[in-house]
């Protein structure tokens, strides 16, 4: 299906990105195309109308475990469930799924049959070790819909899927671009548009998935706050905190990459620094100068990833970068700091 006009529906309400507006796109097929349930969800005795943005929460001992799902589907019974969990915007971490399980297994009893479906941008990310999600790509979604649309009717409904098939093979085609140059959202002094950070927050939740596959300790992330006006990743490693005492992680924000120490106590800054001092292993790595200013957390050292990269890079030139600064950190500061290194 060819694009014969720059105009389109999605792109005209600005609503092309939002994950809402895709999960009422898959519920309006899930509840008016018998096609699209048979060969997506193998199954059509959840005759009740889709729901969207059903919420569910489980209460453990030192926290409240809570999941939104995007679409629920039930039987007239109510005795078989499927559950759609669509990620526009981000790659859910299997620690998320693992979670859904738990809470499902608690609000659900064992005579309840239960499906669950993911549908993300790249499915090969995924070889969960939690194996009752069955896993669908934005590319699946779309080779269904440029097959099946020569059988809507004319009208209002065919002109929207069509739209639809075009604003979603854009976005498909970007996600493969820059899978294999992206550069040039890194670029130093960028100003970064809406389209921009879109892409720039998928990007930071596929490097944290990746990450996770190179580094085997137990890291946690914090993965776009929804408070940072721009995109930014956080790799927690548990053990830094265990032998530092305070909260030490590396922040991964577009171009500048740091590690960065969240406390306030300045005299820990100052000694961190000043260790740092004797153990960079780059001319790249800026040192942080310790004022007298109260902050609640400041970088200790920073670099621009451009000065480690060639001029076109990919998304694995990213994650190799990040995976070495870490090691370093690692290895020549972490392994080798104790609480008596200035004396």
């Amino acid at each position: 299906m060819k694009d014969t006009t720059k105009f389109n529906i999605f792109d005209i309400i600005g609503k092309d990105n939002k994950e809402l507006m895709h999960s009422q796109i898959i519920s309006h097929l899930l509840h008016t195309r018998p096609k699209f349930r048979e060969i997506f969800i193998k199954g059509n005795e959840y005759n009740q109308p889709p729901k969207l943005e059903v919420s569910y929460t489980k209460k453990e001992k030192n926290k409240t475990l809570r999941c939104r799902i995007d679409i629920e589907l039930k039987s007239d019974d109510e005795k078989a469930i499927l559950f759609i969990e669509n990620k526009f915007k981000s790659f859910p971490e299997d620690d998320q799924l693992v979670n859904y399980n738990k809470i499902f297994k608690e609000e659900f009893t064992k005579d309840i049959k239960l499906v669950k479906y993911l549908f993300c941008f790249d499915k090969t990310l995924y070889n969960l070790k939690n194996d009752s999600w069955k896993i669908y790509d934005y590319e699946d979604f779309l080779k269904y819909l440029e097959t099946d649309i020569i059988n809507f009717k004319p009208g209002d409904e065919k002109i929207l899927i069509q739209h639809y098939i075009l604003f979603l093979k854009k976005y498909i085609d970007q996600y493969k671009k820059l899978e294999t140059n992206c550069s040039h959202l890194y670029k130093k002094g960028r100003e970064l548009n809406k389209d921009d950070k879109f892409w720039l927050k998928l990007l930071n939740s596929k490097i944290a998935l990746l990450f996770k596959e190179k580094i085997h300790d137990q890291i946690n992330f914090n993965i776009n706050p929804g408070n940072t006006a721009t995109p930014l990743l956080n790799i927690i490693p548990t053990k830094w905190k265990e032998k530092f005492g305070e909260d030490l992680l590396i922040q991964f924000q577009v171009n500048k990459l740091s590690f960065y120490l969240h406390s306030s106590n300045k005299e820990k800054a100052k000694e961190l620094v000043e260790f740092c001092d004797k153990h960079l292993w780059s001319e790249n790595l800026k040192l942080k100068k310790v004022t007298k200013r109260k902050v609640k957390s400041c970088y200790i050292f920073t670099t621009s990833i451009t000065d480690h990269l060639s001029d076109n890079f990919k998304l694995d030139d990213i994650i190799n970068l990040l995976v070495d600064f870490y090691n370093n950190i690692n290895d020549k500061i972490v392994k080798n700091y104790n609480n008596t290194s200035k004396k």
